[in-house]
């Protein structure tokens, strides 16, 4: 029997080293600084400078410069878009940075606000590239924007917080600003167990302690 535990000792330290826990995720709103402001915006539009020539490279190589820059900069015209870039593409965008600075714990209506002047920015001075800043954006992308990323986000905390692995999945996908801690303020543990091996000179067991 002595032998055996010898044997078993190191594999029941190793399993003790394991515990299960499982993550809430939840929203608060709290007061910001200036400088917190800021560094949001600035690293909203530093994302936005980045993803507009990636995700249309096509249209900035064929159509941009900065001749095209100078001339569309500070007009303002209704753009003839299809509907599904103005009542789909652009505000799914805008959901984004809502869920962007709801995730940083900024109030509803702070980060529709916020939503408004970086989709305002992004209008003017990194669209402008390659065509006038649209009226239509202006407040299709902020507005339409927020009412959707509300949606994705009573939705996401529904699926990450009572769902299995499928569900938080797809909470995650609709709602990728959990995914980051660096970004999501409100992560916290839901409930933990912690095992560990227990024994004595003439019994081996565990040890499990649970929390909630």
């Amino acid at each position: 029997m002595k032998r055996l535990f010898i044997y078993l000792l190191p594999f029941l330290l190793l399993l003790g080293s394991n515990s299960l826990a499982q993550e809430s995720y939840f929203y608060k709103d709290r007061e910001h600084t200036k400088q917190e402001v800021f560094e949001d915006l600035s690293f909203v539009f530093g994302l936005s400078l980045i993803a507009y020539p990636l995700t249309q490279w096509d249209t900035v190589k064929n159509e941009g410069s900065l001749e095209v820059y100078r001339k569309n900069f500070g007009r303002i015209v209704f753009d003839r878009d299809e509907p599904f870039w103005n009542y789909m593409v652009h505000p799914y965008t805008g959901s984004q940075m809502f869920l962007y600075y709801r995730a940083r714990s900024y109030s509803y209506s702070d980060s529709l606000a916020l939503t408004f002047v970086s989709s305002t920015v992004f209008e003017f001075f990194i669209e402008v590239y390659t065509e006038p800043a649209s009226v239509q954006d202006l407040y299709q992308t902020p507005v339409l924007g927020a009412v959707m990323g509300y949606g994705f986000e009573k939705l996401s905390m529904e699926l990450l917080n009572n769902g299995g692995s499928v569900s938080i999945f797809f909470g995650h996908l609709i709602n990728p600003m959990t995914l980051f801690s660096s970004i999501f303020e409100g992560r916290g543990i839901k409930a933990s167990a912690m095992f560990a091996p227990s024994f004595d000179k003439k019994s081996i067991g565990y040890f499990i302690h649970a929390s909630f």
